[in-house]
């Protein structure tokens, strides 16, 4: 199922659950003047609208701040990768092939095997042991040389980085907002709709029409909301563009053949 489904979905059953609310409880007729407070019903239409608004806000900010850290994360770690490629240049020509085609296979597997588990909220325990095997590697590489000693330093300090930001990343597939604000924004969004059927909105085609709109936004709300929740899940979530830049930038640098940094 196409993963704009969902929301579309999900909108048009909000424009049902309105329109079957207003159709069934509201009057039939023209509400006689004076049968309902003019300020009371303002306060409390103003108090659920209010109610909805803050708990939404709350969800798609913390939602759409953790989206962009995962995002940014994503790219600190290509750039580590490609520090540690850069660094590992400078290795002896047996421990450089080594390290290299280590970190190759650890790129590929996050790209093509990782990012699918990550969408169901995991990580790939393979990823991670081909990343231990590339520490393994720059740990066990010669050092003869002072220049060779500069390298595998600087190799060792790039791939510290990596694990750190894989480790955010595994942090961040396992965040997401407390299960009990999302029962409180349905909640409040399903008495948002109720509201003016409950207290004898009259059913006439044009209040219906206003309902069923006030229906489908609140459910194209929380819909969206739910998805960018998701860090990592389309349509909204991070890609593994910054893993595709990276394996780029690795055939750049066998291309330059440029010594390591210092």
């Amino acid at each position: 199922m196409s993963p704009y489904a969902v929301p579309l979905l999900s909108t048009l059953g909000g424009a049902a659950f309105a329109y079957l609310l207003g159709r069934f409880l509201g009057r039939h007729g023209v509400t006689p003047e004076g049968d309902f407070g003019g300020q009371a019903l303002s306060l409390i239409g103003a108090v659920l609208l209010s109610s909805f608004i803050l708990l939404t806000g709350f969800q798609v900010a913390g939602s759409w701040s953790a989206l962009s850290n995962a995002r940014s994360g994503t790219y600190d770690e290509a750039r580590a990768l490609t520090d540690t490629y850069w660094d590992a240049g400078g290795l002896a020509a047996g421990d450089r092939t080594a390290v290299r085609a280590l970190l190759r296979q650890y790129t590929r597997d996050v790209r093509t095997a990782e990012f699918p588990e990550l969408a169901r909220g995991r990580t790939s325990p393979a990823a991670w042991q081909a990343l231990d095997r590339v520490r393994g590697a720059v740990r066990a590489a010669g050092a003869a040389r002072p220049e060779q000693a500069a390298a595998k330093a600087a190799a060792q300090s790039a791939l510290a980085t990596v694990y750190e930001t894989r480790s955010d990343r595994a942090a961040a597939v396992k965040a997401g907002i407390p299960r009990v604000v999302w029962f409180a924004m349905v909640a409040s969004g399903a008495f948002l709709i109720a509201f003016p059927a409950v207290l004898g909105l009259t059913s006439t085609a044009r209040h219906l029409v206003a309902v069923s709109f006030a229906g489908a936004a609140v459910a194209f709300a929380i819909v969206l909301a739910a998805q960018l929740n998701h860090s990592f899940r389309e349509p909204f979530g991070v890609t593994r563009a910054a893993f595709v830049f990276a394996e780029a930038r690795f055939s750049q640098i066998d291309g330059s053949a440029a010594p390591a940094r210092t």
